[in-house]
């Protein structure tokens, strides 16, 4: 495959949505670092800065339809692996504790699917030769002026700064749709679909992601993505339409430049985390990669 230079949009979407309602396989389980259910080849699921595996809730079971589903909570982050004693928070700090957990778990050459840093991640991953595929949903690590970074580490920085009073003051009013679409407007298109105990867990979980403020300095430092060659494994690189955290002009081009090889789609209709926007769509692309790969696997 080759890298498109702009993405294409993707066609025969339906416009039927989803309310977004957590969705589970009968043989799942979850705790607080980690989800597992369905069966079939391992499918690793990857969040974004600050979150848990929760946020792929919406689109579990049809996944586990497909696949044994293992979605992690990422290390560093709230109930996930602690990053050693000692080591600066870093995409390759994350990346190293999470082979080491996979290997903890017996995970061997999975698919892997993420989401923003998630979608870093899962580049890394295939970088260092330990997937069968990916699918980077607008993954973090392109930019080329170091101003374009600065914006996003100050929306990170205001948003750890105030996400305690906002849990405070937002949870009286978390049961009102609108009230959390407004809270989730920079994420997703369609917020209010988001349940108000997930809601609250998210909002809990950047809080007590302590590290997130050093992770985003120090990856403002070390720059973004090297430049990578994914050769023969299969790897889709889609962005989200609408996506306000990291725009495709100013985030999406510049990684699809520095990632050569992968295949690159449009998400319509989407905000930055898809995954309650359109859970459909989200798993059309994770199986279309999934499938590629399985089809010329020996």
């Amino acid at each position: 495959m080759s890298v498109k230079n702009d993405p294409l949009v993707i066609n025969g979407w339906t416009e039927q949505r989803h309310q977004g309602e957590p969705m589970s396989a009968d043989n799942a389980q979850e705790s607080q670092a980690a989800y597992e259910g369905g069966q079939g080849s391992t499918l690793l699921l990857l969040h974004g800065l600050g979150g848990s595996w929760h946020i792929w809730k919406p689109v579990l079971a049809a996944l586990g339809r497909h696949h044994r589903v293992v979605a992690l909570t990422l290390p560093g982050h709230h109930g996930g692996t602690p990053l050693p004693d000692g080591v600066e928070p870093s995409v390759q700090a994350i990346v190293d504790v999470l082979e080491q957990d996979l290997r903890a778990r017996g995970i061997v050459r999975p698919h892997v699917c993420g989401n923003s840093l998630g979608g870093w991640v899962s580049l890394e991953l295939v970088r260092r030769g330990l997937v069968q595929s990916a699918t980077a949903l607008s993954p973090g690590g392109g930019w080329d002026r170091p101003e374009d970074f600065k914006g996003v580490l100050r929306m990170f920085r205001i948003v750890f700064a105030v996400v305690t009073v906002l849990m405070v003051i937002s949870a009286p009013f978390l049961r009102f749709g609108f009230v959390r679409r407004l809270l989730n407007k920079q994420a997703m298109l369609h917020g209010d679909r988001v349940p108000p105990a997930e809601l609250k867990g998210a909002l809990n979980a950047i809080r007590n992601t302590k590290m997130m403020p050093k992770l985003v300095a120090n990856i403002g430092e070390a720059g973004p993505i090297q430049p990578l060659n994914v050769g023969d494994t299969p790897v889709t690189i889609a962005w989200a339409e609408k996506d306000l955290v990291i725009p495709y002009e100013t985030f999406g081009r510049p990684i699809l430049a520095r990632v050569t090889g992968a295949r690159a789609l449009t998400m319509p209709g989407v905000g930055h985390v898809p995954m309650y926007d359109d859970p459909e769509q989200v798993v059309d692309i994770i199986l279309q990669t999934t499938t590629q790969a399985e089809a010329v696997t020996p």
